[in-house]
């Protein structure tokens, strides 16, 4: 069991040295690939910056936008309401996360103990106080 948040889910569509890892753990991982409904808005977000800044030329996009949204659906998306963001205030005050970084956290330990993908050093330590096996 994976999940991924946006900056490891990311490196699937933009080409990064740590794009071969994450692909390495998404195939490891049985189809068993998890991430929070808000990492649809943050991806979209990332691929319309990564267009903005010339990061990715047009085709590169759109391509990447299309993988993105097929891919969508064959992810475990977990939902959110107040029981996967009960320990949202003890994480963010504990850890000092920010937002959205505490809904990722969330959503993770609410499925379980999944291997955690993230490439944000304290969202990483967090993960791991929290009883996480970060990855990669």
């Amino acid at each position: 069991m994976l999940y991924l948040d946006t900056s490891a889910l990311a490196k699937l569509y933009v080409r990064e040295p740590e794009t071969p890892e994450v692909r390495r753990l998404v195939e490891a991982s049985s189809g068993l690939v998890f991430t929070s409904i808000v990492t649809y808005a943050e991806m979209l977000a990332v691929l319309a910056r990564c267009r903005k800044e010339r990061r990715l030329a047009e085709i590169a996009w759109r391509a990447a936008k299309r993988g993105f949204l097929a891919d969508w659906r064959l992810l475990h998306v977990v939902g959110l309401d107040e029981r996967v963001l009960a320990p949202a205030e003890k994480l963010i005050e504990a850890h000092g996360l920010r937002g959205f970084d505490a809904v990722h956290l969330c959503a993770a330990l609410w499925i379980g103990s999944p291997l955690f993908a993230c490439f944000d050093a304290r969202l990483r330590a967090a993960a791991q106080s929290s009883g996480l096996t970060p990855v990669p």
